[in-house]
């Protein structure tokens, strides 16, 4: 085995804090879309399953394959990291339509008494409506894009593995409202083509 196959297959980071959430969120999701699917199979596909599963490998596959390791060393490979978390993932998660499922696929105590009373609490339902808005969801967007790639910043997450964290963090969620103020989440996409557009 050449050094270079050899350094690839043993840069992958199996740390659970990585790999469990997204496991947790994968199994939640399939739970509650195996259940949904019985019921209503027109409104919740296989596809549905496949673009939400394979938004969390991608995440995966940005933050804790090769590419975090490189990303280090090579800058496009960096920069490769941050388009998989900014504008492949979150569409793919999003075009698996993950509310009712998620919800779903939790316990019933959890979804009745928990989270349902949280989801349905006013001050909730209008921060969530705010953050949504196309126009918040594109300024936090392109704020953290930049933020993230001004050289103090960026060096920053580059040196120290917390902030490192936190920069992917962010550029995911963000991606992800900013994706998800699209009415209805119907083309997200077509969105994220045209978002990279932009960014060129």
């Amino acid at each position: 085995m050449t050094p270079v196959a050899q350094a690839m297959l043993t840069s992958w980071n199996f740390d659970p804090l990585l790999w469990l959430p997204l496991a947790m969120l994968g199994l939640i999701y399939l739970r509650g879309w195996k259940h949904l699917n019985a019921r209503v199979p027109e409104q919740f596909h296989r596809r549905h399953l496949a673009c939400y599963l394979a938004g969390l490998l991608t995440t995966w596959i940005a933050i804790a394959s090769p590419l975090d390791a490189l990303g280090t060393l090579l800058f496009s490979v960096h920069m490769s990291q941050h388009l998989l978390l900014m504008m492949v993932a979150p569409p793919l998660v999003l075009l698996g339509a993950p509310g009712l499922p998620l919800m779903m696929g939790l316990p019933e105590t959890i979804r009745r008494a928990w989270l349902g009373p949280f989801l349905a609490w006013k001050p909730f339902r209008q921060f969530f409506r705010t953050l949504v808005h196309p126009v918040v969801g594109w300024t936090l967007f392109f704020v953290a894009t930049l933020m993230w790639h001004v050289p103090a910043l960026y060096e920053t997450g580059l040196r120290d593995p917390t902030w490192h964290v936190i920069e992917h963090a962010t550029f995911l969620l963000t991606a992800t409202v900013d994706d998800d103020s699209i009415p209805a989440c119907s083309r997200p996409l077509q969105h994220a083509i045209f978002r990279v557009l932009l960014l060129l």
